[in-house]
C-alpha cells in the first residue's frame, strides 16, 4: 500500500509532468501507471517461471478491467513437428517456450530495475524460443513487440513475428486474446453480432464467430475494452479458422475473446521457415 501511495503520489506530483507514466520495474513484476483524464491507468507485466515476460492485466484506479489469471492475451500455439504423435501448447501462458533477450526501453533508452518516468513510451522488445517439450526441440522462435504510449495512456499496441524451423502440423493458433472480468465485459459487439453472457454464471459457450478484426467487449460498470488485429494477414484471412473470431464463457466471473489463426479444422500444415507475423492492440474505454 505504501508503495502504491508513493507512486500515486510522483504520478501527480508538480515535479512530474502531467502526461508522464512512471514505471515500477522489480525481477518479477513490471507495472506502468499513466494519469488518464482525472484517473489512474495502470499496465502490468509478469515474469513466468519458465523465463519471459506477458502481459498481466490492465486496471484503472486498482479496478482490474481484465481478469489477472496469467491467462494468454499475445499468442500461443497448439502443434507439434511432423515427426511426433502428441501435440503440445507452445507459447503464452502454456510454458514450452524459453526467453532469449529482453529489454525495457523508456522514452529510446534501456532500463533496468527501479522507478522511472515516462515521458514518451514504454517499449518492450523480447526474443524467445519455442520448444517442443519431447526431446526439448526448439520449434521456432518469436520476436516481440509492446509500446505504451503516454499519449494514448488506454491503448496498448503489440507485434509479434513467429519463424518456425521444423516442418509442423498445428491444430490450434490464436494470434490475439483477452480474458476481461464479465462486470466489464459480459455483453459484446463483434461484426453483425450483439450479445451478453450471463453474470456469476459459468455456461461454457462460446459466441460470435465472426470474421473480424475487433471487438468491443463491455460490462454495466462503466467500462470497456476493444481488442483486435491490424489486419486479416494476422489470421490468413480466417481460411484455417471459417468460423472467425468469438467469445468463451470460461468462467463464472469472465469471459475471454479469441482470434484464430488455426482452430477446428484438423491438423494444418505448415513448412518450415514459415514466418507468422501479426499486429493486435487492446484499448480501455468509458461506457454510458
Amino acid at each position: 500500500m505504501l508503495c502504491f501511495s508513493l507512486i500515486l503520489v510522483l504520478c501527480f506530483s508538480s515535479m512530474v509532468s502531467a502526461q508522464a507514466g512512471l514505471l515500477q520495474k522489480t525481477v518479477k513484476n513490471a507495472v506502468l501507471h499513466i494519469p488518464w483524464e482525472d484517473k489512474t491507468i495502470s499496465w502490468d507485466f509478469s515474469l513466468k517461471n519458465w523465463g519471459t515476460w506477458n502481459i498481466s492485466s490492465v486496471s484503472v484506479n486498482k479496478q482490474y478491467l481484465s481478469a489477472p489469471s496469467g491467462t494468454d492475451w499475445e499468442y500461443v500455439y497448439l502443434a507439434m513437428p511432423t515427426t511426433a504423435t502428441s501435440l503440445e501448447w507452445m507459447g503464452g501462458n502454456h510454458n514450452n517456450e524459453q526467453l532469449k533477450t529482453l529489454q525495457f526501453i523508456i522514452d529510446g533508452q534501456v532500463v533496468k530495475n527501479g522507478i522511472f518516468k515516462v515521458e514518451n513510451s514504454l517499449v518492450i522488445i523480447e526474443t524467445t524460443n519455442l520448444v517442443y517439450p519431447t526431446g526439448k526441440l526448439i520449434v521456432g522462435s518469436v520476436e516481440r513487440r509492446y509500446e505504451i504510449n503516454v499519449a494514448s495512456p488506454n491503448r496498448i499496441n503489440f507485434w509479434q513475428k513467429t519463424t518456425w524451423f521444423m516442418d509442423m502440423y498445428v491444430e490450434r493458433a490464436y494470434m490475439c486474446m483477452l480474458p476481461i472480468y464479465k462486470k466489464h465485459g459480459r455483453h459484446f459487439e463483434m461484426g453483425e453480432v450483439k450479445d451478453s453472457f450471463v453474470d456469476n454464471v459459468r455456461t461454457n459457450l462460446n459466441k460470435g464467430y465472426q470474421q473480424v478484426t475487433e471487438t468491443y467487449l463491455y460490462g454495466d460498470n462503466g467500462w470497456g475494452m476493444i481488442a483486435g488485429i491490424n489486419d486479416l494477414s494476422a489470421v490468413d484471412n480466417y481460411d484455417y479458422a471459417k468460423s472467425g473470431a468469438f467469445v468463451w464463457d470460461l468462467a463464472n466471473d469472465h469471459v475471454k475473446l479469441y482470434y484464430p489463426r488455426a482452430y477446428e479444422m484438423g491438423l494444418r500444415f505448415v513448412p518450415n521457415e514459415t514466418v507468422w507475423s501479426s499486429g493486435s492492440y487492446f484499448i480501455v474505454v468509458k461506457t454510458n
